[in-house]
């Protein structure tokens, strides 16, 4: 028996993880970060139970808030890694489901093939994301390099205050982009199976039309709109006798 394929490739898949994205490890090291710099904040808070609050140190809320940002985007840099794993771990399945639709839509649309739907799903396992981690990453540098000048005195609570707020606003911001993203993947990745299962039952339909024994059911047990696709399209007339 002859076959078809790569004995490499055979060997690689065999391998396990035939494919990487290095937006996991950005991912992975922008949590530490987060989860580092959390605990770093902790000294600023007072010990519970504490009623005289030092004015030396920030404002508690400010310093909580920058805590849960913090939080929040270690969170989310984790989903994203989950996210990507899961693109890569079914990559060739959406591909080839990806590739059969691009032609269905071109059909139904009478528009040339386009790549589109697939470079959005491909997205943040490709690196689009990775600015996005980048970006925070800076300010999460600046906000290492902050909370180290705050406390040898070089920079004034004031500062260290107003650098607080923009570590909060900023992660909050890039966090939404983030999520959106992973969020427009996993809504075209599901529309695009919806697709390929239809024109599978489509392909399905229309090979089994003109076989004799399996068009009475389909002619008795098709629905008010199939019913019409199945006159207008295949010619179908009324329904026909079944033999029971």
């Amino acid at each position: 028996m002859g076959l078809n394929f790569s004995k490499g490739a055979f060997n690689a898949f065999a391998a396990g993880s035939p494919f990487e994205s290095v937006t996991m490890s950005k991912a992975t090291a922008t949590n530490r970060q987060c989860g580092t710099l959390r605990t770093r904040l902790d000294k600023y808070l007072p010990v519970e139970g504490e009623t005289v609050i030092d004015p030396t140190l920030p404002d508690a809320t400010k310093v909580t808030n920058c805590q849960n940002a913090l939080l929040n985007y270690g969170t989310g840099a984790n989903t994203l890694n989950a996210h990507v794993q899961t693109r890569l771990d079914s990559l060739l399945d959406d591909l080839q489901v990806a590739s059969a639709v691009k032609s269905v839509d071109s059909y139904l649309n009478d528009v040339p093939d386009s790549c589109a739907n697939i470079n959005t799903i491909m997205g943040t396992a490709a690196g689009a994301t990775d600015d996005l981690l980048a970006t925070s990453s800076d300010i999460l540098n600046e906000l290492d390099q902050g909370i180290t000048d705050f406390d040898s005195g070089t920079m004034d609570k004031a500062d260290f205050e107003d650098l607080l707020d923009r570590v909060t606003a900023e992660l909050g911001s890039n966090l939404t982009t983030m999520l959106g993203m992973i969020s427009n993947e996993v809504t075209m990745v599901q529309s695009m199976y919806d697709t390929h299962r239809q024109m599978a039952q489509s392909f399905k339909l229309a090979g089994l039309i003109d076989d004799p024994c399996v068009r009475p059911f389909l002619v008795r047990l098709a629905g008010p709109e199939l019913s019409q696709v199945l006159v207008s399209d295949f010619g179908v007339g009324d329904v026909e006798q079944i033999d029971v």
